[in-house]
């Protein structure tokens, strides 16, 4: 049988004793520690992402770089297209001021580019609009303005495209998580969270767009 010296089993109690009290504010819930004692150790762990139940994500869309890579893909959606038999010979290709502009070099076939380049683009919503404008200048030249609906469209599209990739990555295999997001009022931003155990979240943020995506945990 072990026999301790009573010193050192009141030693060993003290500090237990004492790492009971440090442990004590960060096993209460809020509204119990917002009671405690202020003259006690009121520090909390920082608990990691298991133990806090998950991980956030902000996923952010650079809405200026997203506008530079929609009009590049819609120049070479329009060299491929008017490429195609009849060809329409086109030239002095201009994506400057955010809208994409080229001369058709045979004035009798701008008809024929116009109905094509229209065919492309997309209907947004039920209201009649499209994604893209088409519009005749001086006689042979072709401008394509992006619509405003448009670009929101497209806005959302990548997000969801973003937030699916996030979801997959997670873990699909593994029911018990269950990722949500929520998307920010401006647009600009959207959250996803990844948690263990459903939970509500509500999300504000208003920050502004940095030059380029960015990923944060």
């Amino acid at each position: 049988m072990l026999d301790f010296p009573r010193w050192k089993v009141w030693s060993i109690s003290l500090v237990i004793l004492i790492g009971i009290i440090f442990a004590i504010p960060s096993m209460l819930p809020p509204d119990l520690k917002a009671r405690y004692p202020k003259w006690l150790p009121s520090a909390t762990i920082n608990l990691g992402l298991d133990l806090a139940g998950g991980s956030q994500l902000l996923l952010e869309a650079d809405q200026v770089d997203a506008a530079k890579q929609r009009l590049q893909a819609m120049e070479d959606q329009v060299t491929t297209e008017l490429r195609r038999n009849p060809r329409v010979e086109i030239g002095d290709i201009s994506t400057a001021g955010g809208r994409l502009s080229f001369l058709v070099r045979d004035p009798t076939q701008v008809d024929t580019a116009v109905e094509r380049l229209r065919a492309i683009t997309q209907p947004v919503a039920l209201t009649g609009g499209r994604d893209w404008d088409v519009q005749v200048m001086d006689s042979t030249r072709i401008v394509m303005t992006p619509t405003q609906g448009g670009s929101q469209r497209a806005m959302r599209d990548a997000m969801t495209v973003a937030r699916d990739v996030v979801r997959r990555r997670i873990d699909p295999r593994a029911p018990r998580k269950s990722p949500s997001s929520t998307r920010a009022p401006t647009g600009s931003w959207s959250r996803c969270r990844a948690s263990r155990t459903p939970r509500p979240s509500s999300t504000s943020l208003a920050r502004p767009l940095a030059s380029s995506s960015s990923w944060s945990t």
